[in-house]
């Protein structure tokens, strides 16, 4: 029997892979851009990391909406564990942490909505 999706986990989804895609096509032409570049050297993590964290970060976030539509718990948990470490991330990075409070705010909100009673049905692994 297939269970239903919650509709938060839905627009959740939705968000997470709209975002994410348009971030993943748009950090080319952003980081073809010099005052781009010349920006990002004047942080104290090496500039490589930083690309490979741009990426990796958009598509840990397609991935992990991708499988959590598909009711894997796994893919909530990474979702959860790696927007922690993504915070810190930006936290660390950004001279000014008043940047990251819409994307701590959502990651928060989008925290509850995966650890509500109903989304913990939705992942579990019986069937009724």
């Amino acid at each position: 029997m297939i269970k239903d999706r919650p509709f938060f986990i839905t627009v959740m989804c939705v968000y997470l892979l709209a975002t994410s895609s348009f971030f993943l096509v748009m950090s080319f032409s952003f980081l073809n851009n010099p005052d781009n570049q010349t920006m990002m050297q004047q942080i104290p993590v090496p500039y490589i990391v930083q690309v490979v964290m741009l990426y990796l970060n958009n598509i840990i976030l397609i991935v992990s909406a991708i499988y959590i539509m598909e009711e894997a718990n796994w893919a909530r948990w990474l979702y959860l564990g790696w927007g922690f470490i993504n915070i810190d991330y930006n936290l660390y990075i950004q001279k000014d942490w008043h940047n990251n409070v819409i994307g701590i705010a959502i990651y928060l909100v989008f925290a509850v909505f995966l650890l509500v009673p109903s989304a913990n049905e939705y992942f579990s692994n019986d069937f009724e």
